[in-house]
């Protein structure tokens, strides 16, 4: 029997043999695990892109701000015999180029084109009645009396 002593374990057991490997297989030296720091990122090549142009904001058409405006004013002033058809007409003529003016590229503003071009038509309707009216109150009142009534 072999004598065993737990303090001393070292001697107990052979020390384990180097592998051997064939004389023709590559010998490596090992060497020990070393982390890498991350390397740093700098600025980075375009690779033959150029960089974006600065984007452009969209402009809105004046023209249309301007026919919807009057628009709206006709809208409220028909009750006016001349001024109204004015406007109206006016309304109807901005928001026009208003509207051709939102189509091209980098405008806005086609829906207030049509909003000023609906409020000038739907004002002028009225404004030919009220036209009407008016003309044919004075040609009442100017065949009813003579000329110096």
């Amino acid at each position: 029997m072999t004598s065993y002593d737990p303090y001393q374990p070292d001697q107990q057991f052979p020390a384990p043999a180097e592998p051997v490997y064939p004389p023709s297989a590559p010998q490596y030296a090992v060497q020990p695990y070393v982390t890498q720091p991350y390397p740093a990122y700098g600025p980075q090549p375009m690779y033959g892109a150029q960089p974006y142009p600065a984007y452009q904001p969209l402009m809105t058409s004046g023209m249309a701000v301007a026919g919807m405006v009057v628009g709206i004013i006709a809208l409220v002033t028909f009750w006016i015999p001349f001024v109204d058809l004015v406007l109206g007409f006016l309304a109807i003529g901005l928001s026009w180029g208003g509207m051709v003016q939102a189509d091209r590229p980098g405008y806005t503003g086609k829906g207030m084109g049509i909003a000023g071009l609906v409020c000038g038509i739907v004002a002028v309707i009225p404004a030919l009645i009220v036209m009407l009216f008016f003309f044919g109150l004075f040609a009442a009142a100017g065949t009813a009396c003579g000329i110096a009534c």
